[in-house]
């Protein structure tokens, strides 16, 4: 009787959590797109064009006179002028001309279609006159889009899937994750649609009702995502998608039947891959002949070396940006011991078939950009980027939460706590160093981030307000995220049995 009261006086409180929580991470979000200028995000220089030329020829963006180039805003032709030197801060841009009306020419761009254009299009919507309004609006409904799915996401997942989602994103997104989600990179798009896609088709196939047909939706809506954004990104969406198939199967009619939904998405991953012409983006476009000499020794060594890239998304020996902003230790330290700690408390909740499927998955995250990396003649640290791998990585942080049957991942409240401050922590100065990289240059560190200000937006927003208040909304999210899932067993009891997204019984053999 006792449990039964707390849990009825718990509800509000959850109810609260559930309104609060996305507000806090949009505004969080919100700060990393004020953290950095125009065109600081990697090859934005490209993607901006790529995005005012979507439709063709505008006023936005004209003809040339020859084919492999246009004519746009000189904002958005080359606006990276600090691009690779950390010491200089984003009022480089003063030198640009940013009135209405005024071109340059580029050849950056995807004219030759060598990136899918479902990105390029949809944000091409917002493009107009002003390009810093447009570049913030961009951010804005980017970071609007992964709130709004994750939210509907977890309202029409099952209750003991949720704590997959929220510890996914949490453990995997501090900083390189914040970065890219809040900037005018397609691989934001990429994020939200293998790591929101392979959920949900697992909710999928366990649920029963309209909320089914709402997860098949947000599926395929996720295939587009991915696959309307880059191309690499299709192949990791595959791999999820396999993933969440295989941690869902049975021999069942209704199994068979739920699996037409997987091979629509890769019908529409297939039309998209091939629309865009993208084969040569992901292979790498390389003309030196692989021999078998040169092939193992180079496997060989990319094999020693991936690991930096999964350990880059938390900022080690991989900055932000152009990959000039360089993250501390304790920002790196913390993010992995948080992941790793979550982790082993995670892995006790096992089970052989998840056992195998973090196995593979463990041998995805080394074989393909190895693979990629090999067939492109280059090595770990030359081309391929952590930001490329982050959607797997995401992926396989969700597969280490998966529970079966009457398993539940369990955090003691100081086990909760700790992640929370180490999380909290490491986006804290990662925030700070992102914001002093460009509105004064990483030479001249201060506590205070208005003094000497050499750049910033035109608002009433200092990057002061902008760093504190962008942190102490991440944290706050965190703590009304993180300690819901502590009591996974009593929400499940409170409410599963009577809720129709709750996992079907041939679903408890997971």
């Amino acid at each position: 009787m006792l449990t039964g009261l707390r849990s009825v006086l718990s509800r509000p409180d959850r109810r609260i959590g559930m309104i609060v929580a996305p507000i806090l991470v949009f505004v969080a979000l919100a700060a990393w797109a004020l953290s950095s200028p125009v065109g600081s995000s990697p090859d934005d220089d490209f993607h901006l064009t790529s995005i005012w030329c979507a439709t063709g020829d505008s006023e936005y963006c004209a003809p040339s006179g020859d084919p492999g180039t246009r004519l746009v805003p000189p904002a958005v032709a080359n606006p990276a002028c600090f691009a690779y030197d950390a010491d200089e801060s984003a009022a480089c841009q003063d030198r640009i001309d940013f009135t209405a009306g005024a071109t340059e020419e580029t050849e950056r761009g995807n004219f030759a279609g060598g990136y899918p254009v479902v990105y390029y299009g949809t944000m091409s919507v917002f493009v107009g006159q002003d390009v810093h309004a447009s570049v913030l609006i961009m951010r804005l409904v980017n970071i609007a889009l992964f709130v709004g799915l994750g939210v509907a996401l977890y309202l029409l997942l099952p209750i003991n899937r949720r704590q997959i989602l929220i510890w996914q994103w949490a453990l995997t997104t501090v900083p390189l994750g914040l970065f890219v989600l809040s900037s005018n990179n397609p691989s934001a798009w990429a994020l939200m649609g293998v790591g929101y896609g392979w959920l949900a088709l697992l909710g999928f196939y366990e649920v029963r009702g309209r909320k089914r047909v709402a997860l098949g939706a947000l599926f395929l809506l996720s295939a587009v995502m991915a696959s309307g954004s880059r191309s690499d990104a299709t192949i990791l969406f595959v791999v999820a998608v396999f993933a969440a198939v295989f941690l869902s199967a049975q021999r069942t009619r209704h199994f068979w039947l739920s699996s037409l939904l997987p091979v629509a998405g890769f019908v529409i991953c297939a039309l998209l891959f091939r629309a865009s012409r993208s084969r040569d983006s992901v292979m790498g476009g390389s003309d030196d002949p692989l021999s078998l000499g040169l092939i193992i020794p180079r496997i060989a060594y990319n094999l020693t070396e991936v690991p930096s890239i999964w350990t880059g998304i938390f900022g080690q020996s991989w900055g932000l940006g152009w990959l000039d902003t360089s993250m501390p230790a304790i920002v790196w330290a913390s993010g992995l011991a948080a992941v790793i700690g979550a982790g082993f408390v995670a892995a006790q909740a096992a089970s052989p078939r998840k056992s195998l499927v973090v196995a593979l998955g463990a041998t995805a995250l080394a074989a393909i950009p190895v693979m990629l990396l090999v067939l492109a003649g280059k090595d770990v640290g030359d081309d391929y980027q952590p930001r490329y791998l982050l959607p797997l990585i995401i992926v396989f942080v969700g597969v280490v939460f998966v529970t079966s049957g009457l398993q539940r991942v369990r955090f003691s409240r100081v086990q909760v706590w700790l992640i929370v401050a180490a999380l909290s922590g490491a986006q804290f100065v990662a925030l700070y160093l992102n914001i002093r990289r460009y509105v004064t240059g990483i030479d001249a560190l201060s506590p205070d981030l208005n003094a000497g200000r050499e750049w910033w937006w035109a608002l009433v927003i200092t990057p002061n307000v902008a760093w504190i208040v962008g942190s102490l909304c991440f944290a706050g999210a965190l703590a009304l995220l993180l300690p819901s899932h502590r009591n996974t067993t009593l929400a499940v009891r409170e409410e599963g049995a009577g809720d129709i997204s709750a996992p079907s019984r041939g679903a408890r053999g997971l």
